[in-house]
């Protein structure tokens, strides 16, 4: 098959036709196909290695050759016509590998994911190039992927013997990623955790994706491992692969949740480890994930600066604070980010209505619908007008005096006003697991004392313990007979998405939280949070009447304690705050906290300064 196109001689620059996002993509499969040629063979490892820094420059000869022949078959052709644009390069700069568990929107189960992809594609927008390797789990989002093929079948020790398995190759999110599937169905689950060998399914992955990396030839700067489920590879790295080849990466640990890292759960057996080598004895060699992952990486980091002081104590340290102590001087806090394209009130297609700091309307709009979709009345009713006019703040002024802060609630200090505009009653809502971790009875506590204040109530989320769920049913089945809450017990998308757009208040009473994204993204589109003092909430909200911090970074309503009567006063401070002075809350608090940023851009640079520290 002959293949042609006209070239130009413009090395370097990117192409008018492909900005943004499907540039990223454009690049993103393209460097995937060139590990598909040299899987076949058609490449040398000397051209692969210059077409691949050619692609990762976004040479623009190379990225217009590539599109004319993007979906054409023959392999033969295509890599005729990229060889035709051989030419030597230098490195144009980082390579990052992140290995994890989850990614969004392919695989999604909390946070962890929402960080994989929202980190690398800030990196990959400043030039470095970034890599995934994830699981090839039998219930991804693969409505998400785009360019799938399986690329080779490789031998990864396991139990004695070596267990086939597909690396696939795939662009999501703009990103090149390798899903990795074994032919023992250790990711044919129906689901992504929770299965009584999690331990020697997520070992396996690690070294499967070391695996992958060595036979590949890749050499990248950084391997970048999150949580627990990845945390095996940098023993992995340090004791056998290095020895093997894979020389150059230095590596990264990133604790999301040290919950999940449980030194006590997570000793046992490492299967991981070749035993079919002599003198292995199953069950001698016992490992902690953790200790290994913050050994033998370069840095550890967590996911907040509060965060990382927090688990150096007994209380949420978790037995680990001993190891962490140890090794203080490589471990800090970066704080999250949030994916700002994904997370645009502006722009966001899921919205029956889109709306600005500058331009708030639509909001408005998003809450009707909202209550509409889920059987909840908007008008006002007259009692909870009079209750408005007869002064509920007065009779829960002692709750404020539990406060550490000053002022009338609205962080104005002067008087407060009635509303103007018929706005229905306010409307506070969860979304989050319904676990311990989350502030459980807080949670219930929280949404009974907004009821009781004339507020509505959305919960959307979902319990890992069965005996929670079926509590949380029962409770849905008797609020749906009303017009004051609606519980949602299940994972939706679209849903969060107008939760977010339509609320007033979102309710995070967390016991600890490393980071939390749910406060950034109800920040995000003016729903202000009322949250407990820990953690990354601790980092990003700012209670309103916090004279201590300039008035632009007061964006909600914070308390201190696991007390029910904490949260309780927090909820009637920011209820007050919304009957009273409605004006200041519509037109001052909502577009303020709308303009903050916390995109990934602060946290990606930190990171690259990480990662440059790293490498000396």
């Amino acid at each position: 098959m002959l293949v042609s196109v006209e070239l130009e001689h413009r090395e370097g620059l990117v192409l008018p036709a492909h900005k943004g996002a499907a540039l990223r993509s454009l690049v993103s499969s393209l460097l995937l196909r060139l590990d598909a040629l040299l899987s076949a063979g058609l490449l040398t490892a000397e051209q692969f290695a210059v077409l691949r820094n050619k692609a990762w420059a976004q040479d623009f000869g190379l990225i217009r050759a590539y599109d004319s022949v993007r979906w054409v078959a023959d392999d033969h052709a295509v890599a005729s016509l990229l060889l035709s644009r051989f030419n030597f390069l230098r490195r144009p700069g980082l390579h990052v590998v992140h290995i994890a568990a989850e990614m969004v929107p392919v695989a999604k189960v909390g946070g962890l994911g929402d960080v994989v992809t929202g980190l690398a594609k800030a990196h990959q927008q400043s030039g470095i190039l970034c890599e995934v390797v994830l699981p090839k789990y039998d219930i991804c989002d693969y409505a998400a992927v785009s360019d799938l093929r399986m690329l080779r079948v490789i031998d990864v020790a396991y139990d004695g013997r070596k267990v086939p398995t597909r690396v696939w190759s795939a662009v999501v999110e703009g990103l090149p990623v390798y899903l990795l599937e074994p032919e023992n169905g250790f990711f044919w689950r129906r689901r992504f955790y929770g299965a009584a060998d999690d331990l020697e399914r997520f070992m396996f992955f690690s070294r499967a994706a070391l695996e992958w990396l060595t036979v590949s030839g890749k050499q990248p700067d950084i391997i970048h491992l999150h949580d627990w489920s990845s945390a095996a590879v940098a023993p992995l790295l340090a004791e056998e692969y290095r020895g093997r080849g894979l020389s150059r990466p230095r590596c990264v640990f990133t604790i999301h949740n040290i919950v999940g890292l449980d030194p006590q759960r997570m000793a046992q057996p490492w299967h991981m480890l070749d035993d079919s080598r002599p003198g292995f004895t199953p069950g001698q060699h016992d490992c902690s994930l953790l200790r290994g992952a913050v050994v033998f990486s370069d840095r550890t980091t967590t996911v907040s600066p509060s965060y990382a002081r927090e688990v150096f104590t007994p209380d949420y340290g978790m037995g680990a604070q001993a190891i962490l102590s140890q090794h203080h001087y490589k471990f800090s806090g970066v704080l999250n980010g949030i994916d700002h394209e994904s997370w645009c009130p502006e722009h966001d297609p899921l919205l029956p209505a889109r709306f600005s700091a500058a331009s708030p309307s639509g909001k408005e709009t998003c809450k009707r619908r909202l209550l509409e979709e889920l059987g909840l009345p908007y008008t006002e009713p007259d009692w909870v007008l009079q209750q408005q006019r007869h002064g509920w703040g007065q009779q829960h002024h002692h709750h404020h005096q539990q406060q550490q802060h000053e002022g009338n609630g609205n962080g104005s200090g002067g008087q407060l006003q009635l509303p103007k505009v018929q706005t229905g009653r306010p409307l506070l809502v969860v979304v989050s697991r319904l676990t311990v971790q989350k502030g459980l009875p807080l949670i219930l506590h929280g949404i009974k004392t907004a009821i009781a204040r004339g507020a509505q109530v959305i919960v959307l989320g979902t319990a890992s313990e069965p005996e929670v769920q079926r509590q949380w049913e029962d409770m849905a089945r008797d609020y749906w007979r009303g017009g004051d809450a609606r519980l949602v017990l299940r994972y939706d998308e679209g849903l969060a998405h107008r939760i977010y757009a339509g609320a007033d208040m979102i309710l995070i009473p967390s016991f600890f939280e490393p980071c939390g994204l749910t406060q950034l993204i109800a920040l995000r589109y003016g729903t202000i949070p009322i949250v407990n003092h820990t953690g990354g909430l601790a980092d990003t909200v700012r209670d309103v009447a916090d004279n201590h911090v300039p008035e632009h970074e007061r964006n909600g309503f914070v308390f201190s304690g696991r007390e029910e009567h904490r949260v309780e006063a927090a909820v009637h401070r920011a209820l007050d705050a919304y009957y009273t002075g409605h004006d200041w809350w519509r037109r001052e608090l909502v577009p303020r906290a709308m303009q903050q940023d916390w995109s990934w851009s602060r946290s990606a640079q930190s990171y690259l300064d990480l990662y440059r520290s790293c490498l000396g």
